[in-house]
């Protein structure tokens, strides 16, 4: 007979693993004093500033497009104007300022020039970031030297064919040293430089800047001398229309008389603002009107518009239109004439009642 199989027992089970303590334990916190603990600060790192570090420039700051003279370094002038004028700076100013401004005028370190009037400026870059600012002045004739000086070149007929050319004759200064004055700057005193850079004082206004300033101002004159009547104060033109007039006044020829602009101090010689800034203004005769004084006499010379207008268009008109005007004319200044004085005459009756 087969056994029976024995029945096995299951093993027991694992016991069960002990109770984890959970009491808690308190911990006692630390008794804080006074003065609360801070952590300490972190050191940052030593870092070297930039601007320390900058060393300053050697060259100055290279300018695009800048203006620069034809001439190079070293090269002489081919103008004799140039040359003159550059004599001024080479006696008055330093050693250093002289090569300097010389080679800032020969690198183009001049953003703008202008020369224009009696204006001569130019902004000019140098080592520092901003570039600065430098004119140049020269004393201008008054009007009584400048009607001096157009009879004298009218008197003298080679310089007046000359300058009616556009020609510059060397031996310019021959008319100008009679009556005291100078056209093209010979002296350290002749030219008035101004710069807004560190370098410049009234006491030693010939900086390197001036220096680049006169070089360019001198071989801007070799191009074109007549800018230098402009720097005068006696524009070209006006020269030029002056000498046409006394030619045609001594020729003796049938026309209309020429007659020169007079020079009223004050009047002639004051610069009006450009039209396009007076038009808001521009028909307001403005406050200064009421503080003029001028009483209306008979002029000089009668009817002096009509003499220069010369004969009548009309020859052949039923009345002489030129005497008509005349009369016109008379009758006007008459009638203006009354007027004032009988204005004038009510004043002083107001004046002995008060």
């Amino acid at each position: 007979m087969a056994k029976k199989a024995s029945k096995k027992k299951p093993d027991a089970a694992p016991p069960p693993p002990p109770k984890a303590d959970r009491t808690v334990k308190v911990v006692a916190k630390p008794q804080l004093s006074g003065v609360i603990p801070t952590a300490p600060k972190r050191a940052k790192p030593q870092v070297a500033s930039f601007r320390s570090t900058k060393k300053p420039l050697t060259n100055p700051r290279r300018v695009r497009g800048g203006v620069k003279t034809k001439s190079k370094p070293g090269e002489a002038p081919k103008s004799w104007v140039t040359q003159r004028v550059l004599r001024v700076a080479e006696q008055a100013a330093s050693g250093e300022a002289l090569r300097e401004g010389l080679e800032y005028a020969a690198l183009g370190q001049a953003k703008r020039l202008t020369v224009e009037g009696t204006l001569c400026e130019a902004v000019i870059q140098g080592r520092a970031d901003k570039p600065y600012k430098t004119t140049l002045g020269l004393e201008v004739f008054s009007g009584p030297e400048q009607e001096q000086v157009i009879g004298t070149m009218g008197e003298q007929v080679r310089y007046a064919a000359k300058l009616l050319a556009g020609e510059l004759p060397s031996n310019i200064e021959d008319v100008f040293a009679p009556l005291g004055l100078r056209l093209l700057p010979t002296e350290v005193g002749d030219l008035r430089p101004a710069c807004t850079c560190a370098d410049w004082s009234e006491e030693s206004p010939w900086c390197k800047h001036a220096v680049c300033l006169t070089a360019l101002l001198a071989e801007r004159l070799g191009d074109d001398p007549m800018l230098v009547f402009g720097l005068r104060g006696m524009p070209i033109d006006h020269l030029v229309e002056g000498l046409r007039q006394r030619r045609v006044a001594g020729s003796g020829t049938a026309g209309p008389t020429p007659v020169l602009q007079p020079h009223v101090p004050g009047v002639t010689d004051r610069s009006s603002a450009p039209l396009d800034q007076s038009l808001e203004d521009f028909w307001e005769p403005g406050a200064g009107l009421l503080e003029l004084d001028t009483p209306i006499e008979p002029p000089p010379i009668n009817c002096l518009l009509l003499r220069r207008l010369g004969p009548s268009p009309f020859p052949e008109g039923r009345f002489p239109l030129l005497g008509l005007l005349a009369t016109c004319y008379d009758l006007i200044g008459e009638k203006a004439a009354e007027g004032t004085g009988s204005a004038a005459q009510d004043e002083d009756d107001g004046d002995e009642a008060d």
